[in-house]
């Protein structure tokens, strides 16, 4: 697997509109940074916690998918642990937990400019068929 090809990859779409860029991406690892925007906070000055569980969710997917499998959210659990005020960019990085045949579990740290974290989660991933569409794993390989 190209990993260099697969970050490329990743960089398009959602992603792209959120402003999510995957910085790494190894077996089993990824790292995903966000600058942090007007666009990302809630009323009270604080990044919204669907860009939160966003930033894990793609770190997770990216992981899950270096794997050289389509993979799709099962479920997930995730605990904000403080607000994200003041932010200037957050980082998501991914730790491996459990490689399975169908199955797939990752926790995701979530911490901004400082090191502080803000937020983690368990993301559950499904092994699904090729979808439709390029195929991208093909190409980064």
């Amino acid at each position: 697997m190209d990993f260099e090809k697969l970050k490329e990859l990743r960089n398009v779409g959602f992603n792209r509109e959120v402003g999510i860029v995957t910085a790494a991406i190894s077996e089993g690892y990824a790292r995903v940074e966000v600058e942090i925007g007007p666009q990302h906070v809630n009323p009270i000055g604080s990044v919204h916690g669907g860009v939160l569980f966003t930033i894990a969710d793609t770190t997770a997917g990216a992981a899950a998918t270096s794997r050289g499998r389509y993979m799709t959210t099962m479920s997930s659990s995730m605990n904000f642990l403080r607000p994200a005020i003041g932010c200037k960019k957050l980082t998501g990085e991914s730790r491996e937990i459990k490689v399975g045949k169908q199955v797939c579990v990752y926790e995701v740290t979530i911490t901004d400019e400082t090191g502080r974290e803000i937020a983690v989660a368990t993301m559950t991933f499904h092994a699904i068929p090729r979808t439709s569409g390029e195929d991208f794993l093909k190409l980064a390989r």
